[in-house]
């Protein structure tokens, strides 16, 4: 159990759009992690694990979780010691359910029944989740989701040349981010421009990554990132909008949300310019590459 670590998450493509039938993609980060640990003298972060973890056992169903062996291991000083920044849309709980599950839980038999039982262990945390972020977590490979249903693990990890974490230093939470959303999608035509652009879009970024296909890439992640800024304005925090207005004008990267966006990182994507370069464009920021 010691020697095992989890994985923060990406969600690359599918924030808001795989809750109306669109595809998503996401893919394991190990630039971040989390592993079990023991301390029985805890103090600082290992304590407010603890104290997270222990408020956690008392409401967790039996029916999930080995409440037995995870009591016995709380008394001994238990406690989750994680890099993943919270708030941040890297999959912060999602690690943490993932350990749970892979220490404690009863597993199932194929990757849709885990999602649902992580997603209702994640509930706690979230009030309300798809269980995707744990899955990613707990089976360390990237996913394809064609539904919640029907969730492919993809033999070889996209080329993720030109993608890289930008850092907007600002924590967010995801759960009224959610509700914004849902609100947005009761407006009509909202919904249709969701349904006939923004998903489409979506899709097809997707089949490019997925394809090898580069060119056609960078023009939905374009489309992507200027659908954002016309129809999420809310969720992209006011001091990043000149970055990424400057990308949608210029051409020479793409912002995207990544998550429920509100802060946290954001996803971006350049085919003309390094690292290096994007750094000295933005050197007020972290840039954390993907590839």
């Amino acid at each position: 159990m010691l020697n095992k670590s989890y994985p923060s998450k990406v969600l690359l493509l599918g924030e808001y759009t795989v809750l109306n039938g669109s595809k998503a993609l996401t893919i394991p980060y190990q630039g971040y992690t989390g592993k079990w640990s023991f301390d029985p003298c805890a103090s600082g972060e290992a304590q407010v694990s603890r104290e997270s973890l222990n408020s956690f056992f008392k409401h967790v169903s039996e029916f999930f979780v080995n409440r037995h062996s995870l009591e016995n291991d709380l008394k001994k000083g238990l406690w989750f010691d994680s890099s993943i920044p919270h708030g941040f849309g890297l999959g912060s709980s999602g690690a943490l359910v993932a350990a749970i599950y892979d220490a404690y839980g009863f597993k199932k038999d194929n990757l849709v029944e885990h999602r649902a039982v992580l997603a209702k262990l994640e509930d706690y945390f979230h009030g309300a989740s798809s269980g995707l972020d744990p899955l990613v977590s707990y089976v360390k490979e990237s996913l394809l989701i064609h539904q919640f249903d029907q969730i492919e693990v993809l033999k070889q990890t996209p080329d993720l040349s030109g993608f890289f974490l930008l850092n907007t230093g600002r924590p967010r939470q995801t759960g009224p981010l959610v509700s914004v959303y849902k609100e947005k999608m009761k407006d009509p035509k909202f919904l249709q421009e969701c349904a006939q652009v923004l998903q489409q879009d979506v899709n097809f970024a997707i089949d490019s990554l997925v394809c090898g296909d580069k060119a056609h890439l960078s023009h939905h992640l374009w489309h992507i990132s200027k659908f954002q800024w016309d129809y999420f304005a809310e969720m992209i925090p006011d001091h990043m909008h000149k970055i990424w207005t400057r990308g949608l004008e210029t051409g020479d990267y793409i912002l995207k949300l990544c998550g429920a966006g509100g802060g946290g990182f954001l996803l971006g994507h350049s085919s003309k310019i390094d690292m290096q370069g994007l750094q000295s464009m933005m050197p007020s920021y972290e840039l954390k590459d993907l590839k």
